[in-house]
């Protein structure tokens, strides 16, 4: 039984350095229709509370967010076989403004000026954190 209990004591340990190493090394799974849907409540709760969305604004604002994920999602997608280049980057950072502008020009429409002004903030913000990360890797 003592060897028995020192078999699997042994067996963790050795096989736990060997997980962490194989999930280090494992990429992340491919954004699916849930996890879309997770990032797009996300945003939505976030804006709920940055922007001090009403009930309606909310309703008009949903399928907005969720198109931009929809659209995030194809971008990074396509930028996965394109390469980490600095011109193939560059691209994909136009393209992400681009989707973003379109977004806020949908959400213009719904925002009051004060909320339009603190969506820029939270864009700005989300761009330093983007860089950020971009400047570790």
């Amino acid at each position: 039984m003592k060897e028995l209990i020192v078999a699997v004591v042994l067996l963790t340990v050795c096989a736990a350095p060997t997980r962490a190493a194989f999930q280090e090394q494992t990429p992340a799974p491919p954004m699916g229709d849930q996890a879309q849907a997770d990032q797009a409540k996300e945003r939505l709760e976030q804006f709920k509370a940055r922007l001090k969305l009403t009930p309606d604004q909310v309703e008009q604002v949903r399928p907005v967010l969720v198109e931009e994920v929809r659209q995030l999602k194809a971008l990074r997608d396509k930028a996965g076989d394109t390469g980490q280049n600095r011109r193939a980057r560059l691209k994909q950072a136009r393209e992400l403004r681009a989707i973003q502008d379109r977004t806020d020009d949908q959400l213009k429409t719904v925002l009051s000026k004060e909320q339009r002004n603190e969506l820029k903030k939270i864009r700005q913000e989300r761009r330093e954190q983007l860089r950020d990360r971009a400047g570790r890797q």
